[in-house]
């Protein structure tokens, strides 16, 4: 007799729930999608001993006669596909027809179900044995799933605490609720309310009911379209990141999903604004074609894969900064039109004369002038643009120096409304509004503010000029043999584009042919070491990023630093440049620049609030 044998269904029935059916959550998923999938308008969900001892789903949807009933609990029945044409065009959240006869065979379960036309069907499901009663004819479906994996004692060991059984629970239910607003869902854990939408498909509405009113006021509306996909949602402000990345929430046609390029374009589209320990806060809904999106990759369909996601990637690391820009600290106050003047100063770098030589910092600088600087009014003449280079003309001998510039338009600024008052510890200024009628004062990270100037308009020169140089001493770069087999023309091309170009050396060697001018010399090893561990061995590398991380890099060098002193007159043409920045809220590393404290805050320090 042969060894191979078909398993009987309700072994097949109990492996399958192996992957369908994880944990309590895993139930509460493919309930509720059921109950949306049917048309539902109000969805009740409770949940008693974080899923172990009981769960309920309560719909009003389109409910099932008895036949269709009693077919629902056999594997691989379905009413949402028929043919493999529909398969590569799914539109509902489920498909497989696996969820109920899996979640039967690990659990006491109970349906309730009406069509509200003739008799209504009671189903009591035992080891997969349904006993058959009549039921009211109230239109919908309650399904009552008890003593979950009471037959699988190691999967259900395998359950953490209640605790973190609930967490996962409500995570679950939080993000169906968000991918579906139109659905009003209340969700009850041990018989208390979590939370409960209206179903009047407003996004934002959930998420206050959710994350609490204030998550809701620091949220963004953010929105675009393009040939193959619509991108809508909000975008959490950089004040409300977070330490994890599962605020991150990526919905994919109403179904909450993973996908790594799109969420790491968030993050990356964020890098501005929050510092790299954080992650935004964002709940973005992608509408995409059917046909586009493989969601029968995953067998709990948590990720799927989309045709058309570097496109997407791309769309989004061009428009979410924009969207997180508009409103920033200098709007608050009130700008006179007196103030605003036409500025033709090209760029600003806070350095003395001797300081910029001895470090050799930037290639495009400005000298300050001994000038008398009257309050409230930056004079046009107060800087000069001087060219240097990163070393010594005598030390260049016959370098081959690279340089294709493009000129900077002039353009009308504004002046900033902050006024500097002094420097604290050698770090940062201290100001306050011109007229004082917003009262309080600010903090300025005076490198952090220099950083994002320089960034900005290092940024802007990039876009035409790329200028290089050959290494006055040559530099040799040994790499190990796994790097060489990463070390592709895609990379080199990636390199070259941010101004180090290699050539072959040798067994796993390679000469650096050009590096940028505005490097250091004693910069040149560790600058490249990393750029090129970055290029190699971070995930998702691409061009932009390693692009910004270049030119943030160029800025950090060429900016007045802790430490160092700052006039009042120096301070105030800085502030009048960082009004004029298009993120003058953070440093290109995400750290903040500039902090309020308001003139009510500084009152209730003081004990004088209500006076």
């Amino acid at each position: 007799m042969g060894k191979i044998q078909v398993l009987d269904t309700k072994l097949a029935n109990m492996i399958a729930a192996g992957e369908v059916v994880e944990r309590p959550s895993s139930v509460l998923k493919e309930l509720v999608e059921n109950s949306i999938d049917a048309h539902s308008k109000n969805v009740s969900v409770y949940v008693y001993d974080a899923g172990r001892k009981k769960i309920v789903i309560e719909d009003d949807g389109d409910g099932m006669d008895r036949d269709d009933a009693l077919t629902s609990l056999k594997r691989h029945a379905t009413s949402k596909i028929s043919s493999s044409f529909d398969l590569f065009r799914i539109k509902t959240l489920g498909f497989r027809g696996e969820a109920l006869p899996s979640i039967a065979s690990v659990s006491k379960m109970k349906i309730t179900t009406s069509t509200g036309v003739g008799v209504g069907t009671e189903l009591i499901v035992i080891n997969e044995e349904a006993t058959v009663n009549d039921a009211p004819l109230r239109k919908g479906t309650v399904v009552e799933v008890e003593e979950l994996f009471y037959n699988t004692p190691a999967r259900l060991k395998f359950l953490k605490t209640d605790y973190t059984e609930n967490a996962n629970n409500i995570e679950v239910m939080s993000r169906i609720a968000m991918a579906h607003p139109e659905v009003s869902i209340k969700f009850y854990i041990d018989d208390k309310k979590q939370f409960a939408t209206t179903g009047r498909g407003d996004l934002l509405e959930v998420i206050a009911n959710i994350y609490g009113y204030q998550s809701a006021k620091s949220m963004v509306p953010f929105s675009f379209e393009a040939v193959d996909f619509k991108v809508t949602g909000f975008l959490g402000k950089p004040d409300i990141a977070k330490a994890s990345r599962y605020y991150t929430i990526t919905l994919l046609n109403g179904r909450n999903v993973y996908m790594p390029k799109v969420q790491k374009a968030i993050t990356d589209a964020y890098s501005d604004f929050i510092p790299p320990s954080k992650y935004p806060f964002v709940v973005l809904n992608f509408e995409v074609d059917f046909a586009l999106v493989d969601v029968n990759v995953h067998p709990a369909k948590r990720e799927v894969r989309f045709s058309k996601e570097e496109e997407l990637r791309l769309a989004l690391l061009e428009h979410i900064p924009g969207a997180l820009r508009p409103k920033t600290i200098f709007d608050e106050i009130e700008i006179k039109k007196d103030r605003i003047v036409k500025e033709e100063i090209e760029h600003v770098s806070l350095f003395d004369e001797n300081e910029l030589n001895n470090a050799s910092q930037g290639n495009v600088v400005v000298k300050f002038k001994e000038l008398e600087v009257k309050e409230n009014i930056v004079p046009e003449d107060l800087f000069e643009d001087e060219e240097i280079a990163n070393v010594k003309k005598e030390d260049l001998h016959d370098e081959k120096i690279t340089e294709i510039s493009e000129e900077v338009k002039k353009e009308t600024r504004k002046v900033s409304p902050i006024k500097p008052l002094a420097q604290l510890n050698k770090t940062y200024i201290i100001g306050e509004d011109y007229d004082n009628s917003q009262g309080g004062f600010y903090l300025i990270d005076q490198h952090a503010a220099m950083e994002r100037i320089n960034y900005e308009y290092f940024s802007r020169l990039y876009a035409g000029k790329i200028t290089t140089m050959q290494p006055l001493f040559p530099e040799v770069i040994h790499l190990r043999p796994s790097d060489v087999k990463l070390f592709t023309e895609d990379i080199r091309e990636m390199l070259k584009a941010i101004g180090l170009e290699f050539e072959p050396f040798g067994l796993n060697t390679y000469k650096v042919v050009t590096i940028p001018t505005w490097i250091r010399k004693d910069d040149e090893k560790e600058y490249i070491d990393e750029l090129l561990e970055m290029a190699l061995h971070e995930d998702k590398l691409d061009t932009f990023k390693l692009q910004k991380h270049a030119i943030a890099t160029m800025a950090c060098k060429a900016s007045l630093k802790a430490n160092m002193n700052c006039t009042m007159e120096e301070a105030k043409v800085m502030l009048d440049r960082l009004f004029n920045c298009e993120n003058p809220h953070n440093c290109p590393h995400g750290r903040p620049i500039i902090i309020k404290f308001s003139k009510y805050e500084l009152e209730k320090l003081f004990k004088r609030t209500g006076v």
